[in-house]
């Protein structure tokens, strides 16, 4: 069975598919490139793992290749670290996941309190995307009671 937060995030996008807007379109702009942090939500999270699940927009997310290619992209995820400067390769460092293989999410250990999560697109050879958004959440964990 799905976890909640899944079966929410389907529902939601199932029903906002069904809205109707009789206003005209909008004019066609520039495609975004970027990520998001579908899962968690912002909450308290029980235990000391969770799931981290990315959704990418205006790029394929593929393993990485070590070289740019235009729309080939891979996920980095940031812990209670600041992001890279703009134009320089994401380190191998603590607090710093790589998601070289191409998977958009991972699981990862945390201790109990106040963490800040912040998802970021990067080209084969590790630069981070210029322009791309990013998405930053902060959440809690906080250890089963007794």
């Amino acid at each position: 069975m799905m976890p909640m937060p899944t079966r929410l995030l389907l529902l939601v996008c199932a029903l906002a598919s069904c809205a109707r807007d009789d206003a005209a379109p909008p004019p066609p702009s520039e495609e975004r490139v970027g990520v998001e942090i579908l899962s968690p939500m912002p909450l308290a999270i029980m235990g000391d793992s969770l799931r981290v699940l990315f959704g990418a927009f205006g790029a394929t997310v593929v393993p990485a290749t070590g070289s740019r290619v235009d729309g080939e992209v891979h996920h980095h995820l940031f812990v209670d670290v600041d992001v890279t400067p703009e134009g320089e390769p994401v380190p191998k460092s603590e607090g710093i996941y790589h998601l070289g293989d191409g998977a958009d999410s991972l699981w990862i250990a945390l201790a109990p309190g106040r963490h800040r999560l912040i998802a970021v697109l990067a080209w084969g050879d590790h630069v981070p995307v210029t322009g791309a958004s990013r998405d930053t959440i902060t959440i809690e964990m906080v250890s089963p009671g007794p």
